[in-house]
């Protein structure tokens, strides 16, 4: 009896030795790069790896000296039979075509297996594929499917190889002894399977993750040119828009005098000249801004403005108690206030102004006021003045404020948050 269980055990062994060899192959070419960003590239790597493992068992076959010339004929037509279905990997068929798919593979690796053909690795391959052809629960009912296949082709093999071996096995011994070994095997099955159905569903979420990635990533793209544009937008018209607006009218006013006031005509080519130097400072600024490459003296740019205002005859008072700030919090908040001095030239009609600055708790308080006409905040706004002004304060995290009416002024209220990360 010692005999017949230990020929029993190597009988089994050959069996389940043939199957690890094989799957060890298949572990480590699915522990490489599998790359799952396309479609393409993974049936190519499905189907170099199956193409790979095929191989191998037809190598393993005709190098064992134990394998009969009806057995690597076997080994060779099955082979070929699912080198050809490797081809046909359906990832973007109807669903009915991917079932059908995994059902075939199923049933044709039961057939070869009760052929005496150790294709088990076809199963384990087949999860992996299926991870990505069908839906989670019918990868596991897949995987049921699988083992009960391999069970019943290697519970209708095992006698056939146990007689072959020794031809004076009992029956009540054979049945015993298959029992346990259906056991082990089903045991075995079981933990492999699992393992490489959670391995699939890990390459699937992977894979998806990449994708719905790239997704946002364009949609990100898509989104940062929007806020580009509009930002450059901005940037022109607070810039040069009314640097170039007067530029041109003193230009006209230049071409209407030349033939009958000369003098006059030389000042306003004089103030054009001002006018396309202030331009080009202008673009140096924002140029500078947005290479974060110099430095940006928000008094300096400011008060360079309010001397402008003075020249045209506009009494003005600056209280500024602001320490230092930021390059781009320092050059954000002097195009807000830079917008609000010219739309006070242009349309106020102030005789004075007024600008303070300080830091009050842990915010930054601006707050410009004119004495001009002011205007009605109900009728819709025609300009881009006041909503790029509202831009820029919303993204330094303020707030503004405008408090106007006819004949009562304009009270523009700057609050900004200010904290360590908005220091120089």
């Amino acid at each position: 009896m010692t005999l017949v269980m230990s020929k029993l055990d190597r009988c089994h062994t050959w069996i389940g030795g043939r199957s690890r060899k094989l799957e060890r192959a298949g572990w480590l070419i699915y522990s490489m790069n599998l790359d799952t960003g396309s479609s393409p590239s993974l049936r190519r790597t499905l189907r170099f790896g199956e193409w790979l493992l095929l191989l191998m068992t037809v190598l393993i076959y005709v190098l064992d000296e134990a394998s009969t010339p009806e057995l690597i004929v076997k080994c060779i037509a099955f082979s070929t039979l699912f080198f050809c279905l490797s081809f046909i990997l359906p990832l973007d068929r109807p669903l009915w075509q991917r079932r059908a798919y995994v059902v075939l593979e199923v049933g044709l690796t039961g057939v070869a297996i009760a052929s005496g053909i150790e294709l088990s690795f076809v199963l384990y391959l087949l999860l992996i594929k299926a991870c990505f052809l069908l839906s989670r629960r019918e990868v596991i009912l897949t995987n049921i499917m699988g083992g009960v296949v391999w069970l019943a082709s290697f519970t209708w093999l095992y006698p056939s190889l146990i007689q072959r071996k020794l031809p004076e096995f009992d029956s009540v011994t054979l049945q015993s002894n298959l029992y346990m070994t259906l056991l082990h095997a089903l045991l075995y099955y079981a933990s492999a399977s699992i393992f490489v159905v959670l391995l699939g569903f890990v390459i699937v979420a992977e894979r998806e993750s990449r994708q719905q990635a790239e997704a946002l990533s364009q949609e990100v793209e898509v989104l940062g040119a929007k806020l580009e544009r509009l930002r450059i937008a901005r940037e022109i018209h607070d810039s040069l828009g009314h640097t170039l607006t007067s530029l041109g009218v003193q230009l006209e006013v230049a071409q209407k005098l030349r033939d009958r006031d000369l003098a006059k005509a030389f000042d306003s080519v004089d103030n054009a000249a001002l006018l396309a130097s202030q331009c080009l400072q202008d673009v140096r600024q924002v140029v500078q801004t947005m290479r974060q490459q110099s430095s940006f003296n928000l008094k300096e740019a400011l008060y360079e403005r309010i001397e402008q205002m003075r020249q045209q005859g506009i009494a003005t008072q600056v209280h500024l108690s602001l320490p230092a700030l930021s390059l781009q919090l320092s050059y954000q908040l002097y195009c807000i206030l830079k917008e609000g001095l010219i739309n006070i030239q242009k349309h106020a009609k102030a005789a004075q102004v007024t600008l303070r600055g300080l830091v009050d708790s842990d915010a930054i308080v601006v707050t410009l006021q004119d004495d001009g006409h002011g205007f009605d905040l109900e009728q819709p706004l025609t300009g881009c003045g006041l909503p790029g002004m509202q831009e820029r304060v919303e993204l330094l995290g303020g707030t503004l404020q405008i408090s106007t009416g006819s004949d009562q002024g304009t009270q523009i209220k700057i609050v900004m948050p200010y904290d360590s990360s908005a220091r120089r």
